[in-house]
């Protein structure tokens, strides 16, 4: 996570900001596009914002306070938040595919900015991921992967129902950017994207195996032989994402 950047990433978004701006990052993570935000938006005011405490401590441990005085991070769940026409901009990337009440996540994002500001939405399709020559075994965890997150009441198709999702919430002028990588062995953004699946693996395949949709040996067997087919120089993988920008109503 720490390898991307809005130019690599989140491309959308950088076309959108500019100095002056009030940003708010919904599920920043570890804070790296969050940071950088904030370089491009100063004197603008930039908070990132996380469920997960570990990462709101990463992310100010790796972005010192007196380096960047115009971010500020907290440990917070967008659905309970309370702001209110505070931002110019409210971002989440990569995020709503983890909640199964997208709807009320982006309701209370629409509120946080002011009339007429900016809201950004970019999210993935895991039912069009492609992997050139795939293991077998990560074949199995893959498909076991898809149906824990359906079990959990996630989307996995998420990106379709992103427009839909937008206006649900009151945001209007909805224009929607599908975002293709394709990444192949050799190339510079190769590992950083097909080495994302190696942090689901660790992560989430714990907690799919705590739920019993694999057990340890095979989520130990994928691990590896994605981490295997990643070293052949045939490999490639393709990953479908969507953004959507939508604006509150002035």
């Amino acid at each position: 996570m720490t390898a991307r950047t809005l130019a690599n990433s989140h491309p959308s978004l950088l076309d959108l900001l500019s100095p002056g701006m009030s940003v708010l990052d919904v599920g920043c993570g570890p804070g790296t596009l969050t940071a950088e935000m904030a370089v491009l938006v100063a004197p603008g005011q930039v908070v990132g914002m996380d469920v997960n405490p570990e990462m709101i401590r990463l992310a100010e441990a790796s972005v010192p306070s007196t380096g960047t005085p115009n971010l500020t991070f907290y440990t917070a769940d967008i659905r309970t938040s309370e702001w209110s026409e505070r931002f110019d901009l409210a971002n989440a990337a990569r995020v709503l595919q983890w909640l199964p009440d997208p709807v009320v996540a982006v309701r209370r994002m629409a509120k946080a900015v002011a009339p007429g500001a900016l809201v950004v939405l970019l999210d993935c399709d895991h039912t069009r991921a492609r992997w050139a020559g795939e293991p077998d075994a990560w074949a199995r965890f893959f498909s076991a992967f898809l149906a824990w997150r359906a079990g959990a009441g996630l989307d996995n198709a998420i990106t379709r129902q992103l427009p839909a999702v937008a206006r649900s919430a009151g945001l209007g002028d909805v224009e929607l950017r599908p975002q293709v990588t394709s990444v192949r062995a050799g190339e510079p953004d190769f590992f950083r994207v097909a080495g994302a699946w190696r942090m689901i693996a660790e992560s989430r395949g714990r907690q799919m195996v705590a739920a019993s949709y694999v057990t340890e040996r095979q989520r130990r067997a994928a691990l590896d032989a994605l981490t295997d087919w990643m070293q052949g120089a045939d490999a490639s993988h393709t990953v479908h994402e969507v953004c959507v920008v939508a604006r509150r109503p002035a």
